[in-house]
């Protein structure tokens, strides 16, 4: 599968060091297994990768070596939960309750936290990072709950019983009084009166720079991220106010978001099955005027499941088997009010597009080599390298569906497709009041991604504390503060330093080449190569797309 004897050798160790994603991938004999984050095996395993970064001889491998290692070296509590959680989950999806791989997993699952608990137990944790630890705890009781539920193994019930009890031990080290669930009110106390700090001011530039291949300075990354709020804030507030005259109410996103969603009048029950409605036409305009989409595309819609919704408030994309003949992917939607799930047919049609048209898509089409076989270590989904770009591009995504259904309001010859599209919108308002709603849900999440570049910035170099940066985001833009703690804090900096940034960057850069290509036909031919050469380092992905934006010319 590689060609060059050390791409086979850096996939070997991927799948040493990362056994559960390996699995995911579809190298299934690493069922059953996960990576012991004990302080030797960490050691031991930076020695490898810096062996193998010095006999790297191009620029992929040395870059992915260099995010390889970030990983491996990030040192804080909270990712052995989530590697529990997705290891266990990704197990559930491809084979159900494997009974002798299940037990295996949660034995591996014993020993990793143990591990963690000898490494972090005689630590000074700040409040800021017991949070990002206490808020998985839930989602590892109830993935093990439904394990336990679905295996008529004793043993493995006992496992279970053995594995929360492990986790629950572990996540005591890191308690906070008056915790609750991590509701916003409750850590807007804690933070106020033990204050904020990650403690990440010493490692943040080398963090952008080789784990992410960011090429701008963390000041240089503000500085543009608040151009970008400059720049289409007024579009945004535009928006907000034309609806706001409509609906009759305050001309505040938190208003005019809230009488979209009580015109549309959603039952979160049926939230997933709506989405299947719009999905069918969606797909198909998408694969048209957007993005092609290879004939093989396997993407599932699932409601999100409790033990995930803590670090899925709102929707996410998962990817299955990259490295076999049948990839596939699972679109989660989440319907929990608890968390933060859409209620509107605007948000649900922006939440499709972003996570099944652009990761979904993504990860289909580079699997699949359908714009030609790509080497191996472009196929890594899982390193940090591959954030910037699957989620730059399906960040992008949204603002070209955007302008696709805008532009059918003055377009005078519709495709049958388009017409489709259009009648189903006829039961949402029409096409012209769907797109306003669209156009608001877009921006609103456009300015929330430019936002997060801010507070990723200032929250991790220390620059600013959490609820000070939520504060200035809610006078600088009118997003609620407690959506805006949301969609920074628990699950994106929980994921790794730096990933909040990963949207907006790379999805500007990528609207830049493309603003350049005029022509319809040629523009889709860009966006279905962009995301279909799977996940790159920035820098290298960023040449590769001038490259083919020239020959197009």
């Amino acid at each position: 599968m590689a060609s060059d004897p050390l791409d086979a050798e850096i996939l070997q160790l991927v799948k040493e060091i990362n056994p559960s994603g390996a699995y995911l991938m579809g190298f299934n004999e690493y069922a059953g297994k996960l990576f012991i984050a004990s302080s030797e095996n960490i050691e031991e395993a930076l020695q490898k990768l810096r062996s193998l970064r010095s006999r790297a001889k191009t620029d992929l491998q040395r870059k992915v070596l260099d995010s390889m290692e970030m990983a491996v070296g990030f040192d804080e509590p909270q990712p052995v939960l989530d590697d529990i959680v997705g290891t266990i989950f990704a197990h559930l999806a491809k084979e159900g309750v494997n009974d002798a791989h299940m037990l295996s997993l949660l034995d591996y699952a014993v020993r990793d936290i143990d591990a963690c608990i000898g490494r972090f137990s005689s630590r000074a944790i700040s409040a800021a990072v017991k949070a990002l630890t206490l808020y998985r705890l839930d989602g590892v009781l109830e993935i093990l709950d439904t394990v336990k539920g679905q295996s008529k193994s004793v043993e493995v019930k006992r496992a279970c019983d053995a594995t929360k009890a492990k986790a629950s031990e572990y996540v005591r080290l890191f308690e906070l009084r008056g915790w609750g669930k991590g509701e916003f009110p409750n850590v807007e106390r804690i933070f106020k009166e033990e204050g904020f700090d990650l403690g990440r001011e010493g490692s943040y530039a080398e963090v952008l720079r080789r784990a992410f291949d960011y090429t701008s300075t963390a000041d240089e990354l503000e500085k543009k991220a608040i151009s970008w709020i400059d720049e289409e804030l007024p579009r945004f507030r535009r928006i907000t106010e034309r609806l706001a005259k409509q609906f009759g109410c305050d001309p505040t996103p938190e208003a005019v978001e809230a009488k979209i969603n009580e015109t549309d009048s959603l039952d979160p029950k049926k939230l997933v099955g709506v989405t299947l409605g719009i999905r069918r036409v969606v797909q198909r305009l998408v694969d048209e005027d957007v993005s092609g989409i290879n004939p093989k595309y396997r993407t599932t819609v699932v409601e999100t499941p409790p033990y995930l919704t803590g670090t899925i408030p709102t929707g996410a994309a998962q990817f299955f088997d990259t490295f076999t003949r049948r990839p596939f992917q699972y679109f989660f939607q989440t319907t929990d009010p608890k968390r933060d799930p859409d209620k509107s047919v605007a948000a649900l049609t922006a939440l499709l597009v972003h996570e099944e048209y652009g990761h979904c898509v993504h990860h289909s089409n580079s699997a699949l080599g359908f714009a030609g076989e790509l080497p191996v270590l472009q196929l890594f989904p899982g390193l940090p390298t591959g954030g910037p770009i699957t989620e730059g591009l399906s960040f992008n995504r949204e603002i070209e569906f955007l302008d696709v259904s805008e532009g059918l309001e003055s377009k005078k010859r519709l495709t049958k497709t388009e017409k489709a599209y259009v009648k189903l919108l006829e039961k949402y308002g029409g096409l012209k009041q769907f797109n306003l709603e669209l156009e608001f849900m877009t921006m609103r999440m456009r300015i929330i991604r430019f936002l997060r570049v801010v507070g990723d910035v200032r929250v991790n170099t220390g620059k600013q504390g959490l609820l000070e940066f939520v504060g200035w985001a809610h006078e600088h833009t009118g997003i609620p503060r407690s959506s805006m703690y949301f969609q920074l804090f628990p699950a994106h900096e929980g994921i790794f330093p730096g990933y909040a940034t990963s949207y907006a960057v790379c999805g500007q850069e990528i609207r830049a080449i493309e603003k350049k290509i005029r022509d319809p036909k040629k523009k889709v031919k860009f966006s279905t190569y962009l995301c279909s050469i799977g996940f790159p380092p920035m820098s290298i992905y960023m040449r590769m797309l001038r490259e083919y934006a020239a020959k197009l010319k």
